[in-house]
């Protein structure tokens, strides 16, 4: 099978490379493009101004200027890669993506725009345990194991997001998603200072003092689920299991909302529907 590797973490890091060699082992044909760096955060972000550099580094494998989805866009269809892929998978991530994260995980959105591309396409997260090591190897095994067997259920629509805990027991759940609740603090770095700048050849208003402020979010604290949801991938792994969950790749609309929305317009379900019907039909763009 023709793999394509990507990452958040950037294509140095120890996860990617732990899951490049135990698929090379297992047979594959394995590529990687992932960022020139650490890219942790930056969810679905694009690079839609100025350049983005792909540099070839080893064989079959490339690093990128840009986000974690910019390897898929610039690299795959860009033609920077010569490769179009049987799967993408991204990971294996340090750290979770669980629940709410995958609102933030650049190792998600990367996985989220090669299957908007109509790539499948994985995530692999694990957590570290308190010595600070990962479990790759574990995550990795799982992945080669049962590659085949989610890789049917991965289309433009769904996207396979697996998660390892520190100890697996390899015992693996299917999780629902959850809402967590984070406890990072944003500090202040300095105090406020004020800037003075030469306003004189300017004709927009410009002030001429601005107040700055240095700030930072200090992590380091676990989140909690913040929400009753059962069967939640964060409360599996939280026994020591492995979740993994089917994420829809385009984020479902509130059936609740919707409804509200349509009786403030006064147009009931089945006509609004109807009305949709027809306008498809005649070609109608709204």
């Amino acid at each position: 099978m023709r793999i394509l590797l990507t990452n958040d973490d950037g294509y140095d890091s120890l996860g990617l490379d732990v899951l490049r060699r135990s698929l090379l082992d297992a047979g594959h044909d394995v590529w990687v493009c992932a960022p020139s760096g650490q890219r942790s955060a930056t969810s679905h972000s694009m690079t839609l101004h100025g350049d983005v550099v792909v540099t070839r580094y080893a064989d079959r494998s490339y690093h990128c200027s840009g986000s974690p989805a910019d390897c898929i866009l610039y690299g795959v269809k860009g033609g920077a890669v010569p490769v179009s892929p049987d799967v993408v998978i991204s990971g294996i991530n340090h750290g979770y993506n669980l629940s709410t994260d995958i609102l933030y995980s650049g190792t998600v959105g990367a996985a989220r725009e090669a299957a908007l591309m109509g790539f499948p396409a994985m995530a692999v997260s694990a957590m570290h345990d308190d010595r600070d090591v990962y479990p790759f190897e574990a995550a990795a095994a799982f992945l080669v194991e049962h590659l085949e067997r989610f890789l049917p259920l991965c289309d433009v629509d769904t996207l396979i997001n697996i998660n390892v805990p520190p100890r697996p027991n390899r015992v693996w759940r299917v999780g629902n998603l959850g809402h967590l609740e984070y406890y990072d603090a944003v500090e202040r770095c300095e105090t406020p200072s004020e800037r003075v700048f030469d306003t004189s050849g300017t004709h927009f208003g410009v002030p001429s003092h601005l107040e700055s402020s240095v700030l930072r979010l200090k992590g380091g604290v676990a989140p909690g689920q913040s929400c009753g949801t059962v069967h939640t991938d964060f409360s599996i792994v939280a026994v020591g299991n492995i979740a993994v969950t089917a994420l829809q790749v385009l984020p479902a609309a509130s059936e609740q909302g919707c409804r509200a929305l349509r009786a403030m317009c006064g147009v009931s379900v089945d006509s609004d529907m109807e009305r949709m019907e027809r306008d498809v039909a005649g070609g109608v763009v709204r």
